[in-house]
């Protein structure tokens, strides 16, 4: 019965592979968040733009612009920190494509050296199968 030795390491190597899977699929929720709250904040602003543009023309009291003002301040803000927050979850995100690359690559590597031993090991066996064929039909012949 065939039995690969270094077994354990690709099952290391396998829960490595996942373990980034996992990491990478994190970085994209982080990446999809962080660009649904920035297009809501960019909608904001353009909505308190919109307003602010209908209250000018209808008139409108010093203390409301000033108020119109700060919120559109907040969400510019905003829209500032959540496009670092986007630009670092892209690094992320190619970061992590990365080492799951080479987690697969680590992992095929320990695969294809299984599939090697394991032809080793069936070439080593029909040797010895047809070394024992030979030494029955030797046998056999040295009987009569």
């Amino acid at each position: 019965m065939y039995k690969f030795k270094f077994q354990k390491v690709l099952e290391y190597r396998k829960s490595i592979e996942d373990q980034k899977k996992n990491t990478l699929s994190l970085y994209n929720k982080r990446y999809l968040n962080a660009k649904e709250d920035l297009d809501n904040l960019n909608h904001s602003l353009q909505y308190s733009n919109d307003m602010l543009e209908q209250h000018v023309n209808s008139g409108v009291s010093i203390n409301e612009l000033r108020s119109m003002h700060e919120e559109q301040k907040y969400y510019r803000e905003g829209i500032r920190n959540k496009t670092k927050v986007l630009i670092k979850a892209e690094e992320d995100i190619k970061q992590g494509r990365y080492e799951l690359m080479k987690a697969m690559q680590n992992k095929k590597t320990m695969e294809r050296l299984k599939e090697i031993y394991y032809d080793e090991y069936q070439y080593d066996e029909q040797r010895k199968f047809e070394k024992h064929i030979e030494e029955i039909i030797s046998f056999k012949e040295c009987d009569k």
